[in-house]
């Protein structure tokens, strides 16, 4: 990078900052409240909508889909008609549900509906998931801009992980969500900056020829066996299950719904994100065809494929001009994005689900609201040494990225999805089961993903470019869309094998079919009672589960505890 490129990543990167403490202050004749800390208030729908569509959209993203498509093709781009079947599942089946209660947290949810374990092993789940997924989220942007500069990657961690939490600490929830808005716009403008540069130096015409020579623009795979990564059914079934999981049963997500003043224009946030999540989808598919029909004749042969975009923005930008530099702001703004994000989404978790219970279940008064804003300051930078250390680790992983992330929320993500699909829609589930059947699916997901590491599964690439100096070889085309595993006897290896798109369905359909089992085997063998009102489908009586709206989240209520 040159001197500009640099000029041009801080000034981005210090406005954009500035920008969200700026926005978080609160209008002098507006109290302030525990729900405006925690979640923020007065956020517009559209900025609302970039910001929930920048939680996910992270540095792993904007790494991963180009690479995705430059080595496996542009299967992905199913994803679009998924998005509009998941998307207003999430806005007209969930989000009304959270809204209406006026929880603090998705996992309060839980207690109301089951019991208290159910709520504590889902908060510990969550943390979980967020703490594994923070470590690729910031491992991600720090690889990219070791690359595009002379900063070491662990200093990168380090920079990165600390912004973040520095404009949350200082800023709140509402300088997250308008940090991020503009981070997402950034993100819009530098891919379509690459695409229009690479297009000047490829040729329509060119590109077109080289992508289709090379079998990347392939989307009829509609084969029924579920070990083909990306096929049609899996992108359209698991695509769902991974967007519900993200968009409608995750804190990150539901922590932006009540950021909104109505029920409605949170509805709307969810819908835009439709439009919001299918411009990103086609920006990084067309600059993963872009990199492919640069390389179509030679393949750089890098040691980590994360390495392809950041070597392709190296070739392609021009230099001197700050074109390096605006990619390197959207890498950053990515990755501090989903940061932000999380680091807000397990604080309030730690604050409501844990430190708020603790205090409750031992009759000490509720939490007054300098103690959460304190602890909203003080935990961001907190967990954010703890994803540092996480993110060293990072470094061993070899493969691609985006099914890393996809991997992390599918087999974490699934068996809760599962638990609010069962709350929902089974309503003689009660307590015990729902436990069963949580316990039951982790076990399920975990082992599955736990598997196909220990078996190596790994997906066979479509043909790179052989150089002038080497061997042309011809590729087999019924590999595509195959995955390679150890073998084990009788085949064992495939169970597997399956594509990872699928976890969370796996995770979803375990938990129900598990939770309504062993509650059929436990009403059998005791006494049938009348199911508590605090225990009905909130689809049923979604009145017996709402808090009133003066009432404050935080202060314990009787009708609630375990």
């Amino acid at each position: 990078m040159e001197l500009v490129d640099y000029i041009l990543l801080v000034f981005f990167m210090v406005g954009i900052t500035g920008y969200g403490l700026c926005k978080s202050r609160e209008p002098p004749n507006i109290a302030p409240s525990t729900q405006a800390t925690i979640f923020g208030s007065g956020i517009s729908v559209i900025t609302g909508a970039l910001s929930l569509c920048s939680g996910f959209i992270s540095s792993i993203s904007l790494l991963g889909f180009p690479a995705e498509i430059y080595y496996q093709g542009s299967m992905m781009l199913w994803y679009i008609p998924m998005y509009c079947i998941s998307f207003p599942i999430v806005a007209y089946v969930f989000i009304p549900v959270f809204y209406n209660a006026k929880l603090i947290t998705a996992y309060q949810y839980f207690e109301n509906r089951f019991n208290f374990s159910c709520r504590m092993i889902t908060t510990l789940l969550f943390v979980l998931q967020m703490l594994l997924y923070n470590a690729v989220a910031l491992y991600a942007p720090s690889l990219a801009i070791a690359s595009l500069t002379d900063i070491p990657i662990g200093v990168s961690i380090c920079i990165t992980s600390l912004l973040s939490a520095v404009y949350i600490s200082l800023g709140g929830a509402k300088a997250g969500i308008h940090t991020s808005a503009v981070q997402m716009l950034v993100i819009f403008v530098a891919m379509s900056a690459i695409i229009v540069i690479s297009l000047k130096q490829i040729g329509i015409s060119k590109a077109y020829s080289n992508v289709i020579s090379g079998k990347r623009l392939i989307l009829n795979d509609f084969r029924l066996n579920p070990t083909i990564r990306h096929s049609a059914w899996s992108l359209l079934i698991g695509g769902c299950g991974n967007i519900i999981a993200l968009f409608g049963a995750n804190q990150i997500s539901i922590q932006k719904y009540m950021a909104m003043p109505t029920l409605k224009s949170a509805q709307r946030t969810a819908m835009l994100n439709i439009i919001c999540n299918t411009i990103i989808l086609v920006l990084y598919v067309t600059v993963g065809l872009l990199m492919y029909a640069h390389y179509q004749a030679c393949d750089p042969r890098l040691s980590n494929k994360n390495d392809i975009f950041s070597r392709f923005v190296i070739d392609v930008m021009p230099k001197g001009k700050g074109a390096v530099g605006l990619i390197a702001a959207a890498i950053y703004s990515a990755g501090i994005s989903t940061l932000s994000a999380t680091f807000t989404s397990i604080s309030s978790i730690i604050i409501n689900d844990v430190w708020g219970v603790i205090r409750e279940r031992h009759k000490m008064p509720a939490l007054e609201y300098q103690q959460i804003k304190n602890a909203m300051r003080v935990l961001p930078i907190f967990l954010s040494f703890v994803s540092i250390g996480l993110a060293f680790g990072c470094a061993q992983f070899k493969g691609i990225i985006l099914q890393a992330s996809f991997i992390v929320f599918g087999a974490i993500g699934g068996p809760v999805l599962g638990s609010f699909v069962v709350g929902m829609f089974i309503p003689r589930v009660k307590g015990a089961a729902a436990v069963v059947g949580l316990l039951s699916s982790v076990m399920i997901s975990f082992g599955v993903s736990v598997g196909a590491t220990i078996l190596k599964v790994r997906p066979v690439s479509l043909e790179l470019g052989q150089c002038s100096n080497q061997t042309n070889t011809v590729f087999n085309e019924g590999l595509i869309g195959t995955v390679t595993s150890t073998p084990l006897l009788y085949g064992i290896d495939r169970i597997f094998a399956v594509s990872y798109q699928y976890y969370s369905v796996i995770a979803v359909i375990t938990n129900v079919v598990v939770s309504f089992i062993v509650q059929i085997i436990l009403d059998w063998c005791s006494r049938p009672t009348d199911t508590p009102t605090r225990q009905m489908a909130p689809l049923e009586l979604t009145s017996s589960l709402l808090l009133d709206e003066q009432h404050d989240p935080m202060k314990p209520r009787e009708d609630t505890l375990a």
